[in-house]
């Protein structure tokens, strides 16, 4: 008499993808490709048959998602640039009851990783300076930060009031902040020192801190 027990077997069904999971996930594979390519080789270079290649998608593939190249880089130029206008990206849950040194270089910490360290902002850069020849991309970036600008730097001064009480235009020292920000984050086009880098981002902090002092 056969006493093995029988084999158990799992009772949920393999849930197959749906069409528009299918058709997410060939786009996130897309973008990621292009922007690889952005950082890699610049905008003028980046075209749709790397792009394809780089996702492991077919060209017919692409252009079913995307349509071509100006649709795509659309919706990259969203992408890069949402970090940019997303608050939670870059200020401390909590910013308002820190104390004034601990404030800054948490701001500075999470605005470096979060925003711009990232290769997609160096990405980014390569579609900001490449676009200038297609306007109506140029366009988009231009509309994008006449919005968003504005209200970073207000958010800015309302998490550091301190520098309200010490400059008559305070939104113009969160522009210099910012500036410095990029600045740094733009010199990762090239080789870069680490440790310097960091030094830098300390250096910020201070500013931030020095500024609002009574």
């Amino acid at each position: 008499m056969n006493t093995t027990p029988p084999r158990r077997t799992s009772s949920a069904p393999h849930r197959r993808r749906s069409q528009v999971e299918r058709s997410q996930t060939t786009q996130r594979k897309i973008i990621d490709s292009a922007l690889r390519l952005l950082q890699k080789v610049g905008f003028q270079q980046t075209n749709l048959q790397d792009i394809a290649r780089g996702a492991k998608v077919t060209l017919g593939a692409l252009q079913h998602q995307f349509g071509s190249r100006q649709v795509l880089m659309e919706k990259i130029v969203d992408e890069v640039m949402a970090p940019l206008s997303a608050f939670g990206a870059a200020w401390p849950e909590d910013a308002i009851g820190l104390p004034l040194d601990e404030r800054a270089r948490e701001f500075v910490q999470l605005a470096w990783q979060r925003v711009y360290a990232p290769p997609s902002y160096v990405a980014a850069w390569s579609l900001f300076f490449g676009c200038k020849t297609t306007p109506r991309l140029f366009k988009r970036i231009d509309e994008h930060r006449a919005k968003h600008d504005p209200e970073f730097f207000a958010h800015f001064v309302a998490v550091f009031p301190e520098i309200s009480k010490r400059h008559p235009q305070p939104e113009h020292f969160a522009a210099v902040v910012f500036a410095a920000l990029r600045g740094l984050a733009v010199m990762r086009l090239f080789e870069i020192d680490e440790e310097a880098t960091k030094n830098q981002l300390e250096v910020i902090s201070r500013i931030i801190v020095q500024a609002g002092k009574d």
